[in-house]
């Protein structure tokens, strides 16, 4: 239109025709009229928008309500109504018209397909003139934070010895200490104290009888997840970073579900310690968390492990997440276990996502260590790889030495 407006002007002045003047006068009444509609499209409009929640998952929908109103006698076309936002997945937009002073609500919906802090809530107005010649803007409301989490999956068929949990015949640990789990009751013996004196069993037995206590299921769980840059592979989303978080997400969840006390630490981009908690708020704060984590930090997994250590005490459990293929780390468990920690191992191979690297090495390290491992493999359905520790029947059964190979455990499992 512009290369055409000056064509037309220059024949206009150029030659002094009447015909090139009356075009000419009526491409700009063309671009004024074009102009002032797309301009007056825009005014009077008030824009509303409702979420129910501030939070949603990977795998669900980022829901709202959006209200736009004209306050105008001005009828409105050719406009849509769009969300801005910087989710991965696009926002639909709708094309809208209005009447004088007319209101239209509608439902949006947009796909949650990776996990992370992002902005929504920024509503974009894009309005026409018939001609199609202008396209301009609008923007409404101010954007507000989303934080996506990451998908996490049932585990029904977990095994009980993946941190610490209680199995069908949960076998009782006893304690010196009073604790809110009583495991049986016998006669007293001289020395015991009164305070653990059963005073309605005494009565029933006119001798006196005291508890014994256990730990029950008080025992405190922690999930380390490995996010040392480097020892990652893969493309977004499906890679070892968004699996490993998976995991961490599924464990964590399973184990509040159970009313277990669950910490979360993790080497990432910034490194992160929460202590063991078991309520609903906690797992709300954890998984927060587990959406914000990069897999950028500089800390060796294993230099982690031991400024964990004061963090931890006898009768812990500990469950480590890592695609290291390097025995480095192998020793630092082991001296969690020196100390009572019970820990296991959930390795995510790197080959099967594409890395050049596998994790021969660490699983022959974790045998040779007898340390729990659970191998879980892209595409591989996550209950299936946590419902028994990798290569358990091999270990059971009368192979040794080399017969152990990665190969062979992996063929087994598979």
């Amino acid at each position: 239109m512009v290369i055409l407006l000056a064509v037309v002007g220059f024949y206009t002045f150029g030659t002094g025709f009447t015909f090139f003047f009356r075009f000419f006068y009526a491409l700009l009444l063309l671009l004024g009229i074009g102009l002032v509609w797309a301009w007056l499209n825009l005014r009077g409009l008030d824009v509303t928008l409702r979420r129910i929640a501030t939070r949603g998952q990977v795998g669900g929908y980022l829901e709202g309500w959006v209200q736009v109103v004209n306050r105008t006698r001005i009828p409105k076309s050719w406009l849509e109504v769009v969300e801005v936002t910087d989710l991965p997945v696009e926002s639909p937009g709708r094309g809208v018209a209005f009447i004088r002073d007319q209101s239209r609500t509608w439902k949006i919906e947009t796909y949650l397909t990776r996990r992370g802090v992002f902005h929504t809530g920024q509503v974009e107005v894009v309005s026409q003139d018939p001609f199609g010649l202008f396209r301009l803007k609008r923007h409404f409301l101010q954007p507000q934070g989303y934080i996506v989490v990451p998908a996490a999956l049932t585990l029904p068929d977990l095994d009980p010895r993946l941190a610490g949990l209680p199995s069908e015949s949960r076998t009782t640990r006893h304690w010196d200490n009073i604790t809110t789990d009583v495991a049986s009751v016998r006669e007293y013996a001289a020395g015991d104290s009164f305070r653990r004196i059963h005073w309605p069993y005494t009565a029933r037995m006119n001798s006196l009888m005291v508890k014994e206590f256990d730990m029950g299921i008080s025992a405190e769980a922690w999930v380390v997840l490995d996010m040392q840059q480097g020892v990652h592979f893969g493309e977004p989303p499906d890679n070892t970073e968004e699996t490993g978080v998976t995991v961490a997400a599924s464990l964590v969840t399973r184990l509040v579900e159970l009313s277990l006390p669950v910490g979360l630490a993790m080497d990432g981009n910034n490194d992160y310690v929460s202590r063991p908690d078991s309520s609903p708020e906690h797992l709300g704060r954890l998984m927060e968390a587990l959406a914000e984590v990069r897999a950028e930090g500089l800390i060796p997994i294993e230099r982690f492990l031991y400024d964990l250590r004061p963090n931890l005490s006898r009768f812990n459990t500990l469950t480590l997440i890592t695609p290291s293929g390097r025995t480095d780390w192998v020793p630092a468990l082991s001296a969690l276990r020196r100390q009572g920690v019970s820990v296991s191992v959930v390795l995510i191979d790197p080959k099967s996502f594409g890395g050049a690297s596998d994790v021969e090495e660490s699983l022959d390290a974790l045998f040779q260590a007898d340390i729990a491992t659970y191998l879980v493999s892209r595409g591989q359905d996550l209950n299936q790889a946590l419902h028994a520790p990798l290569g358990m029947d091999l270990r059971e059964g009368t192979l040794g030495g080399r017969d152990r190979s990665y190969s062979r455990i992996r063929d087994a499992a598979a």
